[in-house]
């Protein structure tokens, strides 16, 4: 299946809504306000969200305010100086983007994707 990764709806077609697997959030709410469900808790029922911060801070209140549907991932700093701990810590990166794909593949699956069609309506 192919991807399509955009920044943001301003060009989508209504019947593109259809297709949109996820979509990531920085947490702040002003980013959904071209979107179909402008309201987080309402995207976020249709749309797997997916949140990526740091390792070691807290998710932001308001990323679990909007509900279930954001899967969150931690990511390691970058320390720089390249000491062996950098090189385990990129190590993860690849971890997390398993889990990232591994989630929106979830998702699909359970909203009714197929592996040559979108589901009619999500």
């Amino acid at each position: 299946m192919r991807f399509i990764l955009v920044e943001g709806p301003e060009q989508f077609k209504p019947e593109y809504w259809n297709r949109v697997a996820a979509v990531f959030t920085t947490g702040q709410a002003w980013q959904f306000k071209s979107y179909k469900w402008r309201e987080p808790q309402d995207l976020f029922q249709h749309v797997l969200g997916i949140y990526v911060g740091w390792k070691g801070d807290t998710v932001p209140p308001i990323i679990k305010s909007w509900g279930h549907g954001i899967a969150t991932c931690e990511i390691d700093r970058w320390r720089g100086g390249g000491g062996g701990g950098d090189a385990a810590a990129r190590f993860r990166d690849k971890e997390i983007v398993e889990k990232i794909w591994r989630d929106i593949e979830l998702s699909m699956r359970s909203k009714g994707w197929k592996r040559d069609a979108a589901p009619v309506k999500i």
